[in-house]
């Protein structure tokens, strides 16, 4: 009995294996990776000498090779956690979509391995400007925008002492600029349809959420411009004298002061 079932499962194997190769299906093959024999007979201080040699000559994906070597085979030493943030620096360098995001999947990577290493601000730091370097202009979609303005904000709330936050100020800044600009072209768009109750909201929500617009002198000129629009005078002339004021160098400056020439003489 115990022969026969052996005879029965020996021809299930035998018929399953005919089935694989009519069908072209192959045994999986094992992976084999090939390692550049010169790595085995260089120091990992040399190794990562001609890492970065490769990187300043822009070759990234050579650097890279060199840098990949020396983490997967030192993950533990200060130079294979150096290896591992010049890894993401290359795939950051070529700039990319597809590279951009692998060199945020390996400075986030990084930071989960090494939490309390001097170089995580830079990592956080990193993370943030591959946001930064895929913003769009400030009349098209501010997804990527408003990424790199969280990001930055972690950045600087979890490092606020870190030697590179001014570089985060910075950028910070300008990220909020672009986002603020966005929201000003939409207000002025509203503007020029005669929708001035729609800009007037913009206008002040941009006041509020942007204190430091770079526009500043141009927002308040266009509020004076919807409160006018709406009939709203009195209002309209305190933006345009605060233009005057405030800002009296500015192209604005000049333009109020037509604006407000013509309410007197009106």
């Amino acid at each position: 009995m115990n022969f026969r079932k052996t005879l029965i499962l020996l021809a299930i194997v035998i018929f399953a294996l005919a089935g694989c190769r009519h069908s072209g299906v192959r045994a999986p093959r094992r992976v084999v990776t090939v390692v550049d024999p010169e790595f085995t007979k260089l120091t990992k201080e040399q190794l990562f000498e001609k890492g970065d040699a490769f990187f300043a000559k822009k070759r990234w994906q050579k650097a890279r090779s060199y840098f990949s070597y020396i983490y997967e085979n030192y993950p533990n030493d200060p130079l294979g956690r150096r290896a591992l943030l010049r890894v993401a620096d290359t795939y950051y360098q070529q700039g990319d979509p597809v590279n951009l995001v692998e060199a945020q999947y390996k400075y986030r990577d990084f930071i989960n391995r090494y939490p309390t290493s001097d170089k995580a601000d830079y990592a956080m730091l990193q993370i943030a400007m591959v946001s930064y370097k895929q913003m769009e202009k400030p009349d098209r979609d501010q997804q990527k925008t408003r990424e790199a303005l969280d990001k930055f904000n972690d950045m600087v709330r979890a490092y606020p002492r870190s030697p590179l936050r001014p570089e985060a100020d910075v950028k910070l800044h300008d990220v909020q600029d672009r986002l603020a600009k966005h929201e000003h072209m939409i207000a002025r768009y509203y503007i020029k349809r005669g929708s001035y109750f729609a800009a007037l909201q913009r206008l002040n929500a941009l006041v509020d959420s942007y204190p430091n617009y770079t526009d500043r002198d141009a927002v308040f000129y266009d509020l004076g411009s919807a409160l006018t629009g709406l009939g709203r005078n009195n209002e309209a002339k305190l933006y345009f004298e605060r233009v005057i004021s405030e800002f009296p160098k500015s192209d604005y400056a000049d333009k109020a002061r037509r604006r407000l020439n013509a309410t007197k003489t009106s």
